[in-house]
């Protein structure tokens, strides 16, 4: 996922970039790095929050943040700007193999965010990079978390840093609700797969002891 994600992200922006600071009156440029609102969903939350089962998945992505942070310091100078862009879970053939793959608590509290068309996710991105935002989101959920995790990022417009500053503390606190309701999924689905693993190891050793008595 790390050698995907980030590193395959670092190499094409690598490959890429000496054309794009040469050209000439061709107006400004960008670059754009595909995160996740969720996670592996809540999922693609990877660069707003780690999700259970992708761990791998969520560092790559929040790799990707810093990736996109520091390049853009370094390239503003040269009209590049950098786009993060946020997706939810998208309707494609690739996320209903995914589904079937994922965790079973992955794939619960992926529930609560629900999935888009690929033509509309599609839309809101390529409106956004050339609109050069630094972040782009695509649903309400996705705009809370990129507040959420905004951390140093720049900000170019106005009115976002000033949702950011007024409201970054209450969106503080639906994310930790959305935190402890993730943990007591957790902790609730594991307790049952223990007193599921517990009976059915009573069931096998009752068998055992049944043969072992015919004997």
């Amino acid at each position: 996922m790390i050698d995907v994600n980030l590193v395959g992200s670092f190499n094409v922006i690598k490959a890429a970039l000496p054309a794009m600071k040469a050209r000439e009156g061709l107006g400004p440029a960008s670059i754009s790095c595909v995160l996740s609102s969720w996670s592996g969903s809540p999922l693609n939350l990877s660069t707003a929050a780690g999700v259970y089962g992708y761990a791998a998945y969520s560092a790559s992505k929040f790799g990707l943040q810093g990736l996109a942070q520091a390049l853009q310091q370094e390239v503003i100078s040269d009209d590049i700007h950098i786009t993060l862009l946020f997706p939810p879970d998208t309707d494609t053939p690739g996320f209903e193999e995914e589904q079937k793959k994922r965790p079973e608590l992955t794939s619960i509290i992926a529930a609560s965010s629900g999935s888009m068309k690929s033509k509309k996710v599609a839309k809101i991105c390529l409106d956004g990079i050339k609109a050069g935002k630094f972040t782009v989101t695509c649903h309400f959920i996705g705009f809370l978390l990129s507040i959420a995790s905004s951390g140093m990022s720049p900000q170019r417009s106005a009115w976002h840093a000033f949702i950011e500053v007024m409201f970054g503390g209450l969106i503080r606190l639906i994310s930790l609700c959305f935190q402890w309701d993730w943990y007591n999924t957790i902790k609730k689905v594991s307790k049952q797969k223990n007193k599921n693993t517990y009976c059915l190891f009573l069931v096998r050793a009752i068998i055992s002891w049944e043969q072992v008595y015919d004997l």
